[in-house]
């Protein structure tokens, strides 16, 4: 009997000193929970492709987001779609759109909200210029302590342009990511 009680404590400690996992449950963010996770909070997108790519570069970080419509304004540091810029930022410009739950005869998915992301970019020197597009979606796990833990993932539409040729595109391309802060 004692045996018994010594292996329930410690069974109960195991369980106690363990690290809580992530929050899961659905969530129901408005614009201004993002602007706090995105901008106030300065959490960023590292989109590094599930960890195939580099990631110290594609880092998109959010410098302002409109409480009323998800409008958007932030950078992108050294993009690397095809072909490849030098390390740089370029700002960027976009909107995310909140989704509420589907909701088929009276009924809830249970799922939580559905949140989109699309943004532009565009850069230029001497005589070529790129741009691409993104569109795609946010996946938020939960916090981990003050930290949310979210992933983004999606397609990029690119197109590169020198002197004197027409408009190259590198269409489409496939993006991921990684909420960090």
């Amino acid at each position: 009997m004692l045996k018994r009680s010594c292996l329930a404590v410690l069974l109960l400690l195991a369980l106690w000193s363990s690290p809580a996992p992530a929050d899961t449950t659905g969530y129901s963010f408005t614009y201004a929970d993002l602007q706090t996770i995105f901008v106030q909070n300065q959490q960023y997108f590292v989109l590094d492709d599930n960890g195939l790519g580099d990631a110290s570069l594609n880092h998109l970080h959010f410098t302002s987001i409109d409480p009323t419509d998800g409008v958007f304004t932030g950078t992108l540091w050294a993009p690397q779609v095809l072909p490849a810029l030098a390390q740089v930022t370029v700002p960027v410009a976009g909107k995310l759109t909140i989704h509420t739950d589907i909701n088929v005869g009276g009924f809830s998915s249970g799922q939580g909200y559905y949140y989109e992301i699309e943004f532009f970019w565009a850069h230029a020197d001497a005589c070529e210029g790129q741009q691409a597009s993104y569109k795609g979606a946010i996946t938020f796990r939960g916090y981990q302590g003050a930290v949310m833990q979210a992933n983004v993932a999606g397609t990029i539409h690119s197109s590169e342009s020198a002197c004197g040729g027409g408009d190259l595109p590198y269409s489409p391309q496939p993006f991921s990511g990684t909420l960090v802060k």
